[in-house]
């Protein structure tokens, strides 16, 4: 009896063993493959399924305003965020200049905050007022400021209407700059990140 628990052990352990090492196998050749190559079987993808990480740090090209503080980001050119409406394809990044998923292209720069972490702009801006005000108050004071209001969120917090890109940066900024507001900032995409 307690030879036949060893043997069965001693099994399982090589089984668990061969398990890993095919595995580790699989990663290594996944790894020798060039950048951009498929696998013989498949096709290259133009969409990333995967977060990507910085190799380097580029040095930043903009800035956006986190409350009080600016955050430096630097665009990546290698990749493109695709927010055009496809049917079943809900990836959003992809391969600089890749095929569009659509004819109606709505793309953004993709670009990296100082973690590293992805970022994109699919429009709009996230405000929040200097004071609680109500739904007319809070409309006339953006639009005073160049803001187009598209939905009230709450006493303080709007959505305003901003360009897919750089667009919305841009108007973040601005509104940020004029002091009038207690924050301005892109309505972001943010890479999603699995635990």
């Amino acid at each position: 009896m307690a030879a036949d628990r060893t043997v069965r052990r001693i099994a399982g352990r090589a089984a668990w063993r061969c398990a890993a090492v095919a595995a580790l196998s699989v990663a290594a050749l996944a790894a020798a493959l060039p950048a951009g190559a498929a696998a013989p079987d498949r096709p290259a993808l133009d969409t990333v399924t995967k977060p990507v990480r910085a190799k380097s740090k580029a040095a930043p090209t903009h800035v956006w305003h986190d409350g009080a503080g600016k955050r430096a980001l630097s665009i990546d050119t290698t990749l493109e965020a695709d927010f055009s409406p496809a049917g079943g394809d809900d990836r959003v990044l992809r391969r600089a200049g890749a095929t569009p998923k659509s004819a109606s292209s709505l793309v953004s720069p993709v670009l990296r905050d100082e973690a590293g972490r992805l970022r994109a702009l699919p429009g709009g801006v996230i405000v929040v007022l200097a004071a609680p005000a109500d739904e007319a108050a809070g409309r006339a004071l953006l639009v005073r400021n160049g803001a187009s209001p598209v939905r009230r969120l709450s006493d303080t917090l709007w959505l305003v209407e901003g360009p897919v890109g750089l667009g919305s940066l841009e108007l973040a900024n601005r509104l940020q700059a004029t002091g009038r507001f207690a924050s301005a900032q892109p309505n972001w995409w943010v890479e999603r990140t699995l635990k």
